[in-house]
């Protein structure tokens, strides 16, 4: 009603509307290039991420190799380790029954010398005067056949004990001639309380006469070992 009761104001309106900057429509083929642009860029990206991956895959596949060798290395020191430790193991085991085996049959097993060796066993037997010992004799027999059967190159020789002492020093030399690392045999042990005591004698001293034999080898004997090991 107002554009048609007043043209002025129509025709001016009309006037204003007209000095608005013009809206320029896109030239042809804009909207192509822009797409032709954007796969190009599109492509070049994907491009430039393969050519990455392909050469972080060039680079890491070496890698990957090399450190699954070394896992399977790794595996296989400390399966090693392992091993070794189970055969440390038994070997400490095995040397612990060894060792206490040695140490039962060295308090059974006794060595036979080669020779008589009467200096030695002469020492063993012999108790100093004094402390708990009264007098003591030592003497040694003719050697005698070591076997009833006269084992051939086996000899042993007699040595015969006398002393007064106390009854502990008596069993002292007794237990010294058993723990002997020579072959002592015991043959006799006598001990009885002194028939005639003398004044100023020790009350707890007794008599004792101790019979042994120590066993050797003869000199035949040691020559027919020599023959057995050529």
């Amino acid at each position: 009603m107002t554009a048609r009761g007043n043209p002025q104001s129509f025709q001016a309106g009309a006037g204003a509307a007209g000095d608005a900057p013009p809206v320029r429509a896109p030239r042809p083929g804009t909207f192509a290039a822009v797409s032709r642009a954007s796969r190009v860029s599109m492509g070049a990206c994907v491009a430039s991420i393969a050519a990455l991956a392909s050469a972080g895959a060039f680079i890491l596949h070496p890698a990957l190799g090399r450190a699954e060798a070394r896992t399977e290395e790794c595996g296989r020191l400390f399966a090693r380790a392992a091993e070794l430790e189970r055969v440390t193991d038994e070997r400490d085991r095995a040397q612990a029954a060894l060792d206490a085996e040695r140490d039962a049959s060295s308090r059974v097993l006794r060595t036979i010398p080669a020779e008589r060796d009467q200096a030695t066993l002469m020492r063993l037997l012999a108790v100093a005067a004094g402390d708990g010992v009264g007098t003591q004799t030592v003497v040694a027999g003719e050697p005698l056949p070591a076997t009833p059967g006269g084992a051939p190159g086996l000899e042993a020789m007699p040595v015969t004990v006398e002393m007064r002492a106390t009854y502990a020093r008596i069993m002292e030399l007794l237990d010294r001639a058993e723990s002997s690392r020579r072959l002592v045999r015991p043959i006799r042990v006598e001990i009885a309380r002194p028939a005639r005591p003398r004044e100023g004698d020790d009350p707890s001293q007794v008599d004792a006469r101790i019979e042994v034999d120590a066993v050797y080898g003869t000199p035949s004997a040691a020559g027919g070992k020599e023959g057995e090991k050529r």
